[in-house]
């Protein structure tokens, strides 16, 4: 007489465990969030308003979170105008007004340093 063993159960979250090339997941992932009550509901209202489920609502502010990271991460490119010199010292970077001296040598570094990538990088 043969036994036939059962298979456990697949949970319903299942899916999220689905594998792509190279072992990538491929669907989405449950995650638990707390928050109090008061800004429950005021999330709530907003995705309300913009007919939306709370999930979906709070999905799409994070992406849009990510987004700005993203940008944040993008290299800048810097044109030079022709004619300009290809170095700067600190003193050519002018003082903006209340700048502390903090923000002032900060802003310095930088400049210094945008000012120090070559051309045609």
């Amino acid at each position: 007489m043969s036994h036939a063993r059962k298979q456990p159960a697949r949970p319903k979250h299942a899916k999220s465990s689905q594998r792509g090339p190279a072992g990538k997941s491929r669907g989405k992932v449950a995650i638990t969030l707390r928050l109090d009550a008061d800004r429950a509901i005021r999330l709530q209202a907003i995705a309300k308003g913009e007919n939306r489920s709370l999930t979906n609502y709070v999905e799409t502010v994070l992406l849009r979170d990510l987004s700005r990271h993203e940008e944040a991460d993008r290299v800048i490119t810097m044109y030079v105008a022709p004619g300009l010199p290809d170095k700067i010292r600190p003193e050519d970077v002018v003082r903006a007004a209340q700048e502390s001296d903090a923000e002032y040598a900060e802003r310095q570094a930088l400049m210094m340093e945008l000012w120090s990538i070559p051309h045609n990088a």
